[in-house]
């Protein structure tokens, strides 16, 4: 506000008052002054009291609608200050810290709160034309301009810590009832009677600070469980992906070994087909030859009777005669009947699907998971046994156990801890692939497969093989099979089918 010397100047000219207009925390300015003053400094809205630098909404109108000292002296004279909770009650005291006037009752209610505990509260000895003198023992009546904002003495406030309700008073409470933040005007007149915290305790807004970071650290660990999570999921749908890319594959491959095949056996009966049809056509061929031999001697024969028949001899005609006699007797006596013929010919059976189906094969739908263990060699010692982590599959605790014998072989088994029993499974055959890494040629990797009953698995050590490699070959670092570290992988891949579950029966209450 202007500084008190002979006479009231402008804090910002420092020459008489222009128009002046008073801002909320009650300090005065020339209207021009404040007007270009908060056109330079203004952020977001709000801008710092030049004076007590208490931060200040700057009104939707500009400037402008800020009153001006003689609308604030005409209002005090007019009217009589009612209770700022009751509204119709003439207010007889006033809370310097709450900024609210109260009547007695309300003076009374807010004596009981424990957030209002240490505020000063005046009374008002009455009305004049100076307005408002608050008499109190507690504080000089000189010292009242400085408690005339909630805000004048603290640092500026953010936007949103203002009473929803009252947009130019500061929240002083938190109702846990109403989960809503208000001024204690509002906080008495609506939420009087309700759990609360007080915002002005700084322990209190240490705590809930601290509430939001652990929540939100705990929220933070959550989502990357999630993310993690919808890793895993992606990485099960890309493998679900190629392992039916694969078997897709496997059934084309399959159907051109079957089609293959079935070509190979066609074109055999093709064949026996083509030799049947090549014997009778031999017979035929043969039978034509002769009987065109012979015509081409009838024919010879008829040919010399037509030229002794031309000339005039006689003797000739006899010398002819016995030859003709004898050809025309074995005409006569030449029978002409087609020998037996053999047909060939091909009728197909009934496509039989469910015969073509057994013949390709069947789909198998099962549960499986894939996981590396890693051993380092520096972990063996002659003919001991190593056990790698524990991995759970359908509820039952696999592990690979790493053999090593005085002899210099070291064998891989995939085992159950026994000690742990956490699935339902009655019964189920089980499928593994073990596979040894090798780092440098994928080639050079070295494989086991085999099958199992879960029975049988759980009865022994497990499955796999004894000289799975020999020591030597593996801790030779040339041979691919070791990292740097000395480590080596065991790559699993474990398939369950035919699974058969234990019953659970269903409480009810």
């Amino acid at each position: 506000m202007a500084e008190q010397t002979d006479r009231e100047v402008c804090s910002i000219c420092l020459n008489d008052f222009h128009e002046p207009k008073i801002i909320d925390c009650q300090h005065s300015f020339c209207y021009n002054c404040l007007e270009d003053y908060v056109h330079r400094t203004s952020t977001n809205g709000q801008f710092l009291c030049p004076v007590c630098r208490q931060n200040i909404i700057v009104p939707l109108g500009g400037v402008n609608e800020f009153s001006s000292k003689q609308q604030m002296e005409n209002a005090s004279t007019r009217q009589i200050q009612q209770c700022d909770v009751c509204l119709n009650i003439q207010a007889t005291c006033r809370c310097r810290d709450c900024q609210q006037h109260l009547c007695e009752s309300c003076k009374s209610t807010h004596d009981k709160l424990a957030v209002c505990k240490g505020h000063v509260v005046v009374k008002i000895d009455g009305i004049s034309e100076q307005g408002l003198k608050e008499i109190t023992t507690e504080k000089p009546v000189s010292d009242l301009k400085e408690d005339i904002s909630e805000n004048s003495r603290g640092a500026p406030v953010h936007p949103a810590d203002f009473c929803p309700n009252h947009p130019k008073k500061k929240t002083k409470t938190y109702c846990k009832d109403c989960l809503v933040a208000v001024c204690f005007k509002c906080f008495l007149k609506d939420h009087n009677g309700h759990t609360y915290l007080d915002l002005q305790e700084d322990d209190v807004r240490e705590q809930i600070r601290d509430e939001l970071k652990t929540l939100k650290v705990e929220i933070e660990e959550h989502i990357n469980k999630l993310q993690n999570h919808s890793t895993s999921l992606q990485s099960k749908s890309s493998e679900v992906e190629k392992a039916a890319k694969t078997a897709r594959r496997n059934v084309d491959t399959h159907v051109r070994k079957i089609c293959a095949k079935i070509h190979e056996i066609g074109e055999n009966i093709k064949d026996e087909i083509q030799k049947t049809c090549n014997d009778e056509n031999e017979k035929f061929t043969k039978l034509m030859t002769d009987i065109k031999g012979l015509t081409e001697d009838l024919q010879s024969g008829v040919k010399l009777s037509t030229s002794i028949l031309e000339d005039t001899s006689i003797v000739q005609v006899l010398e002819r005669l016995p030859n003709v006699r004898q050809e025309a007797d074995e005409c006569r006596s030449r029978n002409f009947n087609i020998p037996d013929v053999m047909y060939p010919s091909f009728k197909g059976t009934e496509i039989n699907e469910r015969v073509l189906r057994e013949q390709l094969g069947e789909v198998d739908i099962h549960h499986e998971t894939r996981f590396i263990n890693t051993f380092n060699i520096n972990q063996f010692k002659s003919d001991n046994d190593l056990y790698s982590s524990v991995t759970t599959f359908h509820g039952l605790p696999w592990c690979v156990l790493a053999q090593k014998k005085a002899s210099g072989d070291l064998g891989f088994f995939l085992s159950l801890n026994k000690t742990l029993r956490l699935s339902d499974i009655l019964s189920c055959h089980v499928d593994i692939s073990l596979e040894l890494i090798n780092h440098k040629d994928e080639n050079g990797s070295l494989t086991t497969h085999g099958t199992d009953s879960l029975k049988e698995f759980q009865d022994n050590r497990g499955w796999g093989r004894r000289n799975f490699i020999t020591w030597d070959i593996l801790i030779n670092q040339e041979n691919g099979f070791l990292d740097s570290n000395n480590n080596f992988n065991i790559h699993v891949i474990l398939k369950l089918m035919d699974i058969k579950k234990r019953q659970t029966l269903l409480k009810y209450k």
